[in-house]
C-alpha cells in the first residue's frame, strides 16, 4: 500500500499496534489506559496558568505503575539509510507534553521489518524499539512529505528523522524499570 493513501486502514493498523502494545504492558504487570483508540480526534489534557489555557496532545498510552509512561506507538520500518522519522508538529507536542509533565515521554515503535513487513501481525517485543523524546531534541534531517492532519491528507508536512542506533529495545528499557 502507498503511504498516506487510506486514512481508515492506516487507524486501523495504528489501533492494532496500539492494542498489540497495551497486551505486552498487560503480561509485563503494568496498569495502562490506551488514549487514542476508537476515537476520531487526539485526546488532550489541559493546563491553566498565567498565559491562559495551554492544551496538550497526548500520547497513545499511558502507563500509570510507578515511575509512569506516556508512549507513542507507530508501526513502520526505518528509512532504507537507517532513519526513523515522525511528523514535526507531532514531535513538539509530545515534547511540550514531556517537558510540562516532567514525565517519560516516549516515541516506540514496533518495526515491521524484523516481523515481515508491514501486514504481518508477529508480535515479539524483541521487535519493538523505544527511545524518550527529550533525546530526539536535535534531529539528524527533515523532509517535506505526506500525512495525515486532522484525517485529511496534507501534501507538504514536515517530517524529523533520527538515527535508528538511537532507539533502545522496548525490553530493555522495561527491564531497567524493575531494577530501579
Amino acid at each position: 500500500m502507498q503511504h498516506c493513501s487510506d486514512n481508515k486502514a492506516d487507524r486501523n493498523l495504528g489501533a492494532y499496534w496500539e492494542r498489540r502494545f497495551c497486551a505486552m504492558a498487560g503480561q509485563q504487570g503494568f496498569l495502562f489506559t490506551p488514549l487514542q483508540i476508537g476515537k476520531k480526534g487526539s485526546a488532550v489534557a489541559y493546563h491553566y496558568n498565567d498565559a491562559g489555557w495551554n492544551q496538550y496532545t497526548l500520547p497513545d498510552v499511558t502507563i500509570w505503575t510507578c515511575p509512569g509512561q506516556h508512549h507513542e506507538i507507530k508501526h513502520k520500518n526505518p528509512t532504507k539509510n537507517g532513519y526513523f522519522g515522525l511528523e514535526a508538529y507531532r514531535y513538539y507536542a509530545l515534547l511540550n507534553f514531556a517537558m510540562a509533565t516532567r514525565q517519560a515521554v516516549l516515541y516506540t515503535i514496533h518495526n515491521h521489518d524484523l516481523s515481515g513487513g508491514r501486514d504481518a501481525t508477529q508480535n515479539d517485543i524483541s521487535h519493538w524499539l523505544t527511545i524518550d523524546v527529550k533525546r530526539l531534541q536535535k534531529p539528524a534531517y527533515d523532509r517535506i512529505g505526506p500525512s495525515w492532519i486532522d484525517g485529511k491528507k496534507e501534501s507538504s508536512v514536515k517530517v524529523l528523522y533520527w538515527p535508528t542506533s538511537w532507539w533502545i529495545p522496548l525490553k530493555s528499557f522495561w527491564k531497567s524499570l524493575s531494577q530501579e
